[in-house]
């Protein structure tokens, strides 16, 4: 990732300056996932079957994005703000094949 280094004003704007790219890394992002599938029906002519998933099983709340924003207390200082998408996502399949 890269962070930015400092901040300076100029004309009334606000500008980020970055000096090291790509110089820090990001959180570290891991999940469990859990599937299961469940047989309906086996026939010589077709096949079909039930599938139930469950992705980030435990409810991390992995960083999908970090934003550089100034402090609302402390106009002279940046603030990271980490943004995550979803804890659990539950899933349902039904495959046939034929």
């Amino acid at each position: 990732m890269t962070y930015p280094s400092g901040k300076y004003h100029v004309d009334g704007r606000e500008i980020v300056y970055y000096n090291e790219r790509n110089g820090y890394r990001a959180p570290a992002y891991h999940r469990l996932d859990l599937s299961a599938t469940c047989i309906l029906k086996k026939t010589a002519k077709y096949h079909s079957e039930l599938s139930f998933g469950l992705y980030n099983a435990y409810g991390r709340e992995n960083a999908y994005m970090i934003d550089f924003r100034t402090n609302d207390d402390d106009p002279e200082k940046t603030s990271a703000y980490q943004y995550s998408l979803f804890r659990f996502i539950p899933s349902i399949s039904w495959n046939f094949k034929f």
